[in-house]
């Protein structure tokens, strides 16, 4: 297109030293080099523009890119953390559930792997199935660490459930007819617990050198009053709980069986130092979401779920 308009201003310029006719060679070359000149100066003003609009271009397609990244970034941050656990139906799942729009505001979601217990949670929780556990509290802890030579932590206490003692028969301990048959756990830290009940209510002494992990019938050192106490697996208690005057469980399991948890015989004071805790191994000790988990878990907010929902069955950790 320029060499076209180049050649027409060139042949108007020699039209019109012909017809002026007294113009000289000079005249027209002169006039040549200005068509020249001029041509050459669109040219480079062309290429400038073209120049200017690429540069235009570049620098719009690095903004988009960058708003892009930008874009994706934030969405990455916005991403919320997933913790698996196992936890309890009653009241434990219950909690976590009450806290889900807190910890969402943390960008946490948790997927509850599992509410009814078996043998394999603390399979899970030491393989690393799960990221956290959530029902046990520390004797217990300690217990499934020498049983499978493994190390648990314990991020922070939660929520009590007062070990307590119930009849299908009686209104009150002092009810109970001599030589009652009561039935205990044996797994040995809530065995413990049991028996810590009994001997504060007056009914057996035992050996002080009893632990969370020798504790057994075998450490009573006296029965002050006549009783007989019946050890057995805790998931076989209330099912068979007819069958004895009296039966000792964790109230999260009494709840789970729409037992009346206020209509107790004896149980821990409200002081117990078996608190539910937010159990994990090694690898998640120093995991911030979980310690964000178990701040939310210990708020004002949840504490007053807690209180308000269970009627004292179950209370907030100290």
């Amino acid at each position: 297109m320029k060499k076209k308009l180049v050649a027409l201003l060139m042949s108007a310029v020699m039209a019109s030293a012909l017809l002026a006719g007294c113009g000289t060679a000079k005249d027209a070359e002169t006039e040549q080099e200005t068509v020249e000149d001029a041509a050459e100066t669109e040219t480079e003003a062309g290429s400038e523009d073209a120049d200017a609009a690429a540069e235009d271009a570049n620098a719009e397609a690095e903004s988009e890119e960058s708003n892009e990244s930008n874009e994706s970034a934030d969405a990455q941050e916005g991403e919320a953390v997933v913790l698996k656990c196992v936890c309890d139906l009653t009241p434990h799942s219950e909690i976590l559930n009450a806290a889900a729009d807190l910890l969402s505001e943390k960008g946490i979601e948790l997927d509850i792997v599992s509410t009814t217990w078996d043998a394999t949670w603390n399979d899970m929780l030491v393989d690393g199935e799960i990221d956290f556990a959530y029902f046990m509290h520390v004797p217990a802890m300690e217990s499934i660490e020498e049983e499978m030579g493994a190390t648990l932590y314990s991020m922070g206490g939660i929520h009590v459930e007062p070990y307590a003692c119930f009849s299908d028969k009686y209104a009150s301990k002092d009810e109970l007819p001599e030589n009652a048959v009561i039935a205990i756990p044996n797994d040995s830290s809530n065995e413990y617990r049991a028996l810590k009940v009994l001997e504060a209510e007056g009914f057996i002494k035992l050996n002080p050198d009893m632990t969370a992990i020798d504790a057994s019938v075998n450490q009573i050192d006296e029965y002050i009053i006549p009783i007989e106490i019946v050890e057995m697996d805790q998931a076989n208690i209330i099912p068979s709980a007819a069958d004895f005057d009296a039966y000792f469980v964790n109230v999260n399991r009494a709840l789970e069986a729409d037992i009346d948890t206020t209509a107790y015989l004896m149980r821990e004071g409200e002081d117990s130092e078996y608190a539910n805790i937010i159990t994990v191994t090694e690898a998640n000790k120093d995991n911030e979401a979980i310690k964000t988990l178990v701040s939310v878990l210990q708020s004002d907010e949840v504490k007053k779920f807690i209180e308000e929902n269970f009627n004292g069955a179950v209370i907030p950790a100290k």
